[in-house]
Formats: structure tokens, sequence, C-alpha cells
């Protein structure tokens, strides 16, 4: 496998082979409406892609899958849902070199999913059947489709608040006051 041409969440240019997976289907297709800037329903009306599922056993992952998971690892959690990747991708390096195989973070592009950030190379084997290679993970083809009807409204483009961090950071807020006031 040759490394990604183009820098990513996780990886910069250059960097080993990576694999970017969404937990769910509207979860992959928000994460291609935002990367390709698509806003409007006629802009995605003749979008056609394959949606696949796999079947994964990775043993060190690193696990943010909440903000508040990510803030108790000294992870700032507002990096993972920032337009500027740098912050993740200097955390991917540092997993990656600590021998970590992936990272489970929320989606930028849907406060409501969830991503599987796959480090190394890997290779599609056949679904049903035990992987020979430790690079091998069964895959296999569920779907070739359109994005389902509405859900460019739910994509988060670039410049705007990620709705899960601000519930977040609101929560934090609160739980903070009300520990001045219980100190006080």
């Amino acid at each position: 496998m040759r490394p990604n041409s183009e820098s990513g969440r996780w990886h910069r240019t250059g960097d080993g082979p990576i694999q970017y997976l969404s937990t769910t289907v509207e979860g992959a297709w928000s994460e291609l409406i935002r990367a390709e800037g698509l806003q409007s329903e006629s802009e995605v009306a003749f979008v056609r892609m394959p949606m696949w599922v796999a079947e994964l056993q990775i043993e060190r992952l690193a696990d943010y899958s909440a903000f508040e998971i990510a803030e108790e690892a000294g992870f700032p959690p507002e990096a993972l849902v920032d337009d500027d990747y740098t912050r993740c991708q200097d955390e991917g390096l540092r997993l990656r070199s600590e021998g970590f195989q992936g990272v489970l973070a929320p989606s930028a592009a849907l406060s409501e999913a969830m991503n599987l950030t796959i480090f190394g190379p890997r290779i599609a084997s056949t679904w049903g059947r035990q992987p020979i290679l430790v690079s091998s993970i069964p895959a296999t083809k569920i779907a070739v489709g359109a994005p389902p009807e509405g859900i460019v409204q739910r994509v988060r483009q670039r410049g705007v608040e990620h709705e899960g961090l601000q519930r977040h950071q609101a929560e934090r807020s609160r739980s903070r006051r009300r520990r001045d006031d219980g100190a006080n």
C-alpha cells in the first residue's frame, strides 16, 4: 500500500497508509459531503458511491469517542472537530509511534456520528472468511447509491460550530459553576 497523497484529520501527506471509516452510513455520506464542500440537494443529486461494511479487530485503539473522554485523556476536545487538522495530525503521529492501530472519534461532519480511523496498511479480504494476514479486513460492498434525502442540511460545513462540541462546552461551564458555587 502506498502512503496517502493528501492530508487528512489524523495524518499528513506522505504519512503511512490510513483508512477513514464511519460507524454509520449517514456518517460516511456526511463526511463525503463536507469534504467535497457540497451544500445543496442539487449538488448531491448525482453523487453515487459504493458503501462497504467491514469487520474489524483492533487491539490498540485510542478512544476519543466523546469530548469528555478526549479531555480526560489530555487531548483538547475542540481539536477533534476543528477545521484545522494540525493538532489531530500531531496526535495521530504520536499515537502511531506508540503502537496504536487507530482512533475512534466524533465526526466533524455530523454531530451524532462516530468515525474510526485505522493506521497502517490494510487490504480487503473475503467477507465471512477468517483473514490469513494481519493486514486483512473482511469487507464487502453492500450498495452503490446516493446520499439519503435531507442529509445535506444536517451536515456541518467548515466554519460552522459543531453542535456536539457546543453541548460539551456548555455542560463543562455548568459543572464549573456548580463546583465554584459549592466551594463558596
